[in-house]
């Protein structure tokens, strides 16, 4: 028989499951919208950009368009097709959820571009068309990647080897799409082929860009002999976390602290104002910082 300890327990559990099982089906919610928002953006991206100029896209995607450009062969079948080892693959290194919203991208994403098959945008400069067309495709891409899925193709590999290696999904690509490039040289000439790799390159500085955001994290380093009353305030006013470093003077033999921490370079102003008004001829190193994961930055996964 069931106590009322434990049924109070329970009821206790449940009422605290409940807010966190909401919250996750809204943010699973908002990233299917985003994914249905960015298929549909780069499926008229590549009609109205690519196709009329056989341009190639990266990935799997891109492979598709020389099928369909040297084969007539529809350009949603390989794309369903190529992606089936790409899922298993995922399946061993991702979470399940992971693989399953890369499945629904696959699909998203081929439908997006049969739909939007014949759209045209009317630029007749080929440089013009690789430029603009490929920057959208770039820019599209990054919020999915942000809420951790992906549209499939090789952004499921890449993503793999980015989390294991720390090279960027946008250089991973690259590497990737250098063999299709080469196939659309022999099979189109070199000047579409040419075109396609400033449209794969635009395309993944867009795509690094928009995925790290404007708002960039910075790593600072502050020589000052006023050491103790710059952390407090940068604690208080920025509340960003200070790590002291023990330090010594090469020439005077002076022993110090370096006052160190990581802040978004939206917080340099106020940080540089902080140190300025405790020691106006205090030394800063402010060093670009690709990735900060943890407490009041990004999630640790």
């Amino acid at each position: 028989m069931e106590t009322k300890s434990s049924a109070s327990a329970k009821s206790v559990k449940k009422r605290n499951m409940t807010p966190i099982d909401n919250e996750t089906m809204k943010k699973d919610a908002m990233t299917l919208l985003i994914m249905v928002l960015s298929c549909m953006i780069q499926g008229l991206a590549v009609n109205g950009f690519y196709v009329q100029h056989s341009f190639l896209s990266g990935g799997i995607t891109g492979l598709a368009l020389l099928l369909n450009y040297t084969m007539d062969i529809p350009t949603w079948l390989p794309i369903l097709i190529l992606n089936i080892p790409v899922v298993i693959v995922g399946f061993k290194y991702m979470t399940p959820k992971f693989v399953i919203f890369s499945i629904i991208g696959t699909v998203l994403l081929t439908a997006a571009i049969v739909l939007t098959d014949g759209f045209v945008i009317p630029i007749e400069n080929e440089l013009v068309a690789a430029i603009v067309g490929s920057a959208i495709i770039g820019v599209s891409a990054a919020p999915v990647v942000r809420r951790d899925a992906t549209l499939g193709g090789l952004d499921v590999v890449s993503m793999i080897l980015a989390k294991n290696t720390s090279i960027s999904m946008g250089t991973i690509n690259i590497m990737f799409n250098i063999v299709i490039m080469a196939c659309l040289g022999i099979v189109k000439g070199v000047e579409i082929a040419l075109c396609s790799m400033i449209a794969m390159f635009v395309s993944n500085v867009a795509f690094n860009y928009a995925l790290m955001g404007l708002n960039r994290t910075v790593s600072v380093f502050i020589i000052s002999d006023e050491w103790d009353e710059i952390a407090p305030d940068v604690m208080n006013i920025l509340h960003r976390g200070v790590t002291y470093i023990p330090a010594e003077g090469a020439y005077t033999g002076m022993e110090r602290k370096l006052v160190y921490c990581i802040v978004k370079t939206s917080e340099l102003a106020t940080l540089k104002r902080i140190v300025k008004s405790k020691d106006a001829h205090a030394l800063f190193s402010i060093l670009e910082t690709k990735e900060v994961v943890g407490r009041g930055f990004n999630a640790l996964n």
